[in-house]
């Protein structure tokens, strides 16, 4: 580099001059940004799943699909984590892996437009030698060659951008690293990079725009050929998504690009920016599934014609549950795979920059201290074992319970599939608490690392909010048991319990991410004591010098939302079963079928119950000390409880452990 002075990072301005939109704009960008991946992967997996669409229309369709999730990831979180940052900075060489990832996306995208386009004229013109035309063998090729053509295009162009001197300013007028404010950045002579930056993208969107367009004029001149009305619109009807997302694509591309450098308006440029690097990538999924009769035959098959069931698996379907292996069930949630490895980066973004912030905050804050339940020494002894013994009960039981049912075969159907799930999720939120707590009793030194409590807050919101959904997954099973029980086994299908279980994951994850990033935004310059024994939203809102209104409102609204939603599905539920059980005429068959469902009732009122009063109230230091109380319950004893209310209530559990300890003695008698 021939830099007069050494770069080492940009300053990313983003939307930085309009300051009283971050909130706004951070939450409509993580909407778009949620419905931007679940449309996506919802849409590759829809393509698996379903053997009629094993053809090149829609394998060119998953791999578009891929690119969109992929080049919306690239440039989305960053910018996420920076409206929440007051030094939104990237590194050099993250913006030059920035700039070659999205330029490369980019360019796939537009190839890939290109190839769908020649595929509809072999469809359309070529029909009795299509499937010799587009074999497999072909359709793999032309795919890897979009691949390999957008990548060697993205490192000339990165190349020759990151060669630059940047002498005058490090400020990048944008909200990510993009060739027009780089190249306004620099003080060596730009001539040959505008240049060579002109040439490479007019030859590559001309190139890609003079195939469509030939690939239409054949397709075109076809349809004027069929001499039915109903021929020529069933014709034109499989290239109409296509048509529309090449219009929608090249046409921003084309704005944004293909003029000199001396006309850029930045301001318009970031608008122009948002609708293809946000809107494109979620409009594409929408597009192909709202115009595309193949695709909505596939969606009506999987929701089936139940319109309760349609909720339940227009939910699951958006979820991409590709990403689940066999392995689900012993670790469910490390299978988040491309979802979960973009939040993790996300948070380490955050976690590196919140510690620049000393000018936002009034003092770094590296560490926390947890008053806990008392601080009486004597007490906390006999806490120390009363605990102790109901985590140990809560590992065995659960531990057991997963066990249980991964084992025995009578167990193997979608209820007991769920219950091993919820069983793992209050294996796991106990202990993101317990031990630390556990520890605490036993030290004087009652401190928790800034990232800790960071850590803690996301993962016990996530995983409260997972169990939310978990139960009305649960709810929802019963409903299709006992309203529907000739349509059990298809309605519930692997490919449906394992996508509502992603979903409850994912919405868990989301939602903890998004409430946990604004409370440790706040600024907290009193004290740092927080009067709990984990780190809670409550208590910690009470230590924050700064204004926590947008927080409280987003926690109500969230802890609002979430609750009312999964409770509205499980209600529903339960108004169907009371229905279809009263319709019953033996008082054994109502009995047998109410039986059923006693054991998610029980657990359901106990959990929402604490819950209710624990975040439907606003803050303060009375609701904070009442709050340890209700928090000992949904942390220690609803999770202890949960596999012994199904143990206790369920014959199929208690049939299961007879068989599992009968079969011991025997075996220890043989012995």
């Amino acid at each position: 580099m021939n830099n007069h002075t050494t770069v080492t990072e940009f300053i990313l301005v983003g939307f930085g001059d309009h300051p009283e939109l971050q909130c706004l704009l951070f939450m409509v960008f993580l909407v778009i940004y949620m419905i931007t991946v679940f449309g996506n992967l919802g849409m590759i997996l829809l393509i698996k799943i379903d053997t009629r669409l094993h053809t090149p229309m829609y394998f060119f369709l998953s791999n578009l699909s891929l690119v969109d999730f992929c080049y919306s990831s690239v440039i989305t979180p960053n910018m996420l984590v920076n409206f929440w940052v007051e030094n939104p900075v990237i590194s050099f060489n993250g913006c030059a892996t920035q700039f070659f990832f999205f330029g490369s996306f980019a360019g796939i995208e537009g190839f890939l437009l290109a190839v769908m386009a020649y595929d509809r004229y072999v469809a359309v013109c070529k029909p009795l030698l299509y499937t010799v035309t587009m074999s497999p063998h072909l359709n793999v090729l032309l795919v890897l060659v979009t691949y390999l053509a957008g990548f060697l295009n993205a490192a000339i162009h990165t190349g020759f951008t990151f060669q630059l001197s940047f002498c005058h300013s490090n400020v990048i007028n944008h909200f990510f690293c993009d060739t027009p404010p780089l190249l306004k950045l620099s003080c060596s002579d730009t001539h040959v990079n505008e240049v060579v930056i002109f040439a490479f993208a007019s030859f590559n969107e001309l190139s890609c725009l003079l195939i469509i367009l030939i690939s239409y004029l054949y397709i075109l001149v076809a349809i004027l050929r069929i001499r039915s009305a109903e021929g020529r619109h069933k014709a034109f009807s499989t290239c109409a998504s296509h048509l529309m997302v090449v219009t929608i694509f090249f046409g921003t591309i084309l704005f944004m690009y293909l003029r000199p450098s001396t006309s850029y308006a930045m301001d318009q440029d970031k608008v122009v920016s948002v609708f293809y690097t946000v809107i494109i990538p979620m409009l594409n999924p929408l597009i192909y599934s709202l115009r595309n009769k193949e695709v909505k035959t596939s969606l009506g098959k999987i929701f089936k014609t139940n319109s309760f069931y349609f909720f339940g698996s227009i939910l699951a379907v958006e979820a991409g549950c590709e990403a689940l292996p066999v392995v689900v069930i012993v670790y469910p949630s490390l299978t988040l795979t491309d979802t979960e490895t973009t939040f993790m980066w996300f948070l380490t973004i955050h976690f590196s920059r919140n510690k620049k912030m000393s000018s936002h905050n009034h003092t770094i804050v590296t560490e926390f201290i947890l008053l806990g339940l008392t601080d009486d020494p004597v007490l906390e002894k006999i806490l120390f074992a009363v605990f102790l013994v109901i985590y140990l009960v809560t590992l065995a039981g659960n531990l057991c319970m997963i066990v249980l049912i991964s084992v025995n075969s009578h167990l193997q159907t979608p209820m007991y599939f769920f219950l091993s799930h919820l069983s793992f999720v209050d294996i796991c939120y106990s202990s993101n608490i317990t031990p630390n707590m556990l520890h605490d009793f036993l030290s004087d030194q009652k401190t928790i690392s800034y990232a800790g409590c960071f850590t803690q807050c996301l993962l016990f919101i996530a995983l409260v909010i997972t169990e939310f959904y978990i139960l009305a997954s649960m709810a929802l099973d019963r409903y299709v048991a006992i309203c529907s029980p000739l349509h059990y086994s298809t309605r519930m299908s692997k490919n449906i319990c394992l996508c509502l279980v992603t979903v409850s994951y994912t919405c868990g994850y989301l939602n903890g991410l998004s409430q946990t990033l604004l409370t440790f935004h706040l600024s907290f310059c009193g004290s740092l004591e927080i009067n709990h024994f984990y780190c809670a939203d409550p208590p910690l809102l009470l230590l924050a010098c700064s204004d926590t209104y947008v927080k409280k409102m987003a926690m109500l609204v969230v802890a609002g939302l979430t609750l009312s939603s999964s409770l509205f599905i499980i209600v529903l539920s339960y108004l169907f079963i009371i229905a279809a059980i009263l319709r019953i005429r033996s008082a054994e068959g109502r009995r047998k079928a109410f039986s059923t469902c006693g054991s998610h009732l029980t657990t359901v009122t106990l959990f929402y119950g604490t819950l209710f009063c624990m975040y439907l109230r606003s803050p303060s230091e009375k609701s904070v000390e009442e709050s340890k109380i209700f928090a000992v319950f949904y942390a220690f004893l609803s999770p202890m409880l949960n596999p012994l209310i199904y143990s206790l209530r369920n014959k199929d559990v208690i049939h299961a452990m007879q068989q599992v300890i009968k079969g011991n003695i025997f075996y220890k008698i043989e012995i």
